[in-house]
């Protein structure tokens, strides 16, 4: 989170979001709309004929908010590296480009980087595994870098929200005859978007607070002893809460950390229940217990 906000607050002039929407339907409804009329609401037929979905991949100019919208036939890195092409050759070919865009295994195939190494003027080195091609495309040392978003980081991706403009302004209730009809409204209104409606986003968040607030969401799922909690759920939350106690203690007041430790010791055979004889979650849990112990002692 911390280095995509500090991308949104970098001076590059060319910061783009990138990602793909899918599965967006072409529906077809059986009767037109009622408007509404005196006490009457608006009245919308729900039967409809599906005529298959539609895919995009579009691309927010953060500082103008002007977007680029290719309709795509699926998600390979063949099309995705196509559609990027086609937006970066849009520009200068010594501008310094900037992509923020999710971990999505398309994003950093040998097939992508080579297209990136094309548009770069470069030679793509040797790579031997994704998280060599994901190193390769953030390296600032070529003129196009991508920042890839963390695991369930969608959030801060800006494009999102442009999204949700297009379902509510263009697409929501509308009816359409086949994906041909959809495909033209998304094009015209993001046509529309660039001339009557594009503006600057600015991305303001700061992330203050949500240490806590992560902090606060695990201890009461402790409290519950939901049978919910699985093995592996439970997992990523003691990494997380090793990794926020090592390294963002501060960023959290002590009352959170000591009704975390106290839960942690109340509820420790309802997590030994769930860990059961997995050595390495005990010893993590171990290392947890006495981190935060150390720490609230020396506060």
């Amino acid at each position: 989170m911390e280095k995509i906000i500090k991308v949104y607050n970098s001076s590059y002039q060319y910061l783009f979001c990138l990602d793909e929407c899918t599965g967006l339907q072409a529906l077809e409804r059986k009767a037109p709309r009622l408007p509404a009329q005196g006490d009457h609401p608006e009245y919308l037929e729900p039967e409809y004929v599906r005529h298959g979905t539609v895919s995009i991949l579009s691309i927010l100019q953060v500082s103008t908010g002007l977007v680029f919208t290719e309709c795509i036939p699926d998600h390979t890195a063949s099309t995705l590296i196509s559609s990027v092409k086609n937006h970066a050759l849009q520009y200068d070919r010594s501008a310094e480009l900037h992509y923020i865009c999710d971990n999505y295994s398309s994003h950093s195939t040998e097939e992508f980087c080579l297209g990136i190494a094309e548009l770069c003027g470069i030679d793509l080195p040797k790579l031997k595994t994704a998280q060599d091609r994901r190193q390769w495309l953030e390296s600032p040392e070529k003129r196009i870098v991508f920042h890839f978003l963390p695991t369930h980081g969608s959030w801060l991706n800006l494009i999102e929200i442009w999204f949700g403009i297009l379902q509510q302004k263009s697409l929501k209730d509308e009816s359409f005859l086949s994906t041909t009809d959809l495909k033209n409204r998304i094009i015209s209104y993001n046509d529309t978007w660039n001339t009557e409606f594009a503006h600057p986003f600015k991305f303001s968040y700061t992330g203050e607070g949500l240490h806590e607030k992560v902090i606060s969401r695990f201890t009461k799922w402790l409290e519950m002893q939901s049978p919910q909690l699985n093995v592996k759920f439970l997992e990523k939350q003691l990494k997380l809460m090793h990794n926020l106690t090592t390294t963002y203690w501060t960023k959290v007041k002590k009352n959170a950390w000591n009704i975390l430790k106290t839960t942690l010791h109340e509820r420790d055979n309802f997590i030994k229940g769930i860990i059961r004889t997995d050595e390495d979650l005990n010893v993590l849990l171990i290392n947890l217990n006495t981190l935060l112990h150390t720490k609230l002692k020396a506060t």
